[in-house]
């Protein structure tokens, strides 16, 4: 009877840090990419933008007209002038008019 050949050598590994390492290889390939939420400027003017993130913390970013700021946050209320949404996932958030609203799913 062959026995089954695997493409590493665990001989030299012990059994339990054999199966931690294989753990650990599932848990990265099983994980879900990180949702995050883009913001795009359509106006022809930058604008002050504030991020209030769900943890507490905030920030205020300037985005210059026509760019496109990737993975502001993942779950988060952006305000532009008087105007604000809370967003969460895979989002993409516009500036238009300086009025801010969720553009569509990614």
């Amino acid at each position: 009877m062959r026995t089954r050949e695997f493409p590493f050598d665990w001989r030299g590994v012990g059994q339990s840090a054999a199966l931690v390492i294989m753990a650990l290889g599932v848990v990265l390939f099983a994980a879900p990419p990180a949702e995050a939420v883009d913001l795009v400027n359509r106006d022809r003017v930058p604008r002050e933008v504030v991020v209030n993130q769900a943890d507490g913390s905030s920030r205020t970013i300037t985005v210059r007209a026509g760019e496109k700021v990737e993975n502001i946050c993942d779950d988060c209320v952006i305000l532009v002038g008087a105007g604000s949404v809370e967003t969460r996932g895979r989002l993409t958030v516009r500036i238009a008019g300086g009025v801010v609203s969720i553009e569509s799913p990614r």
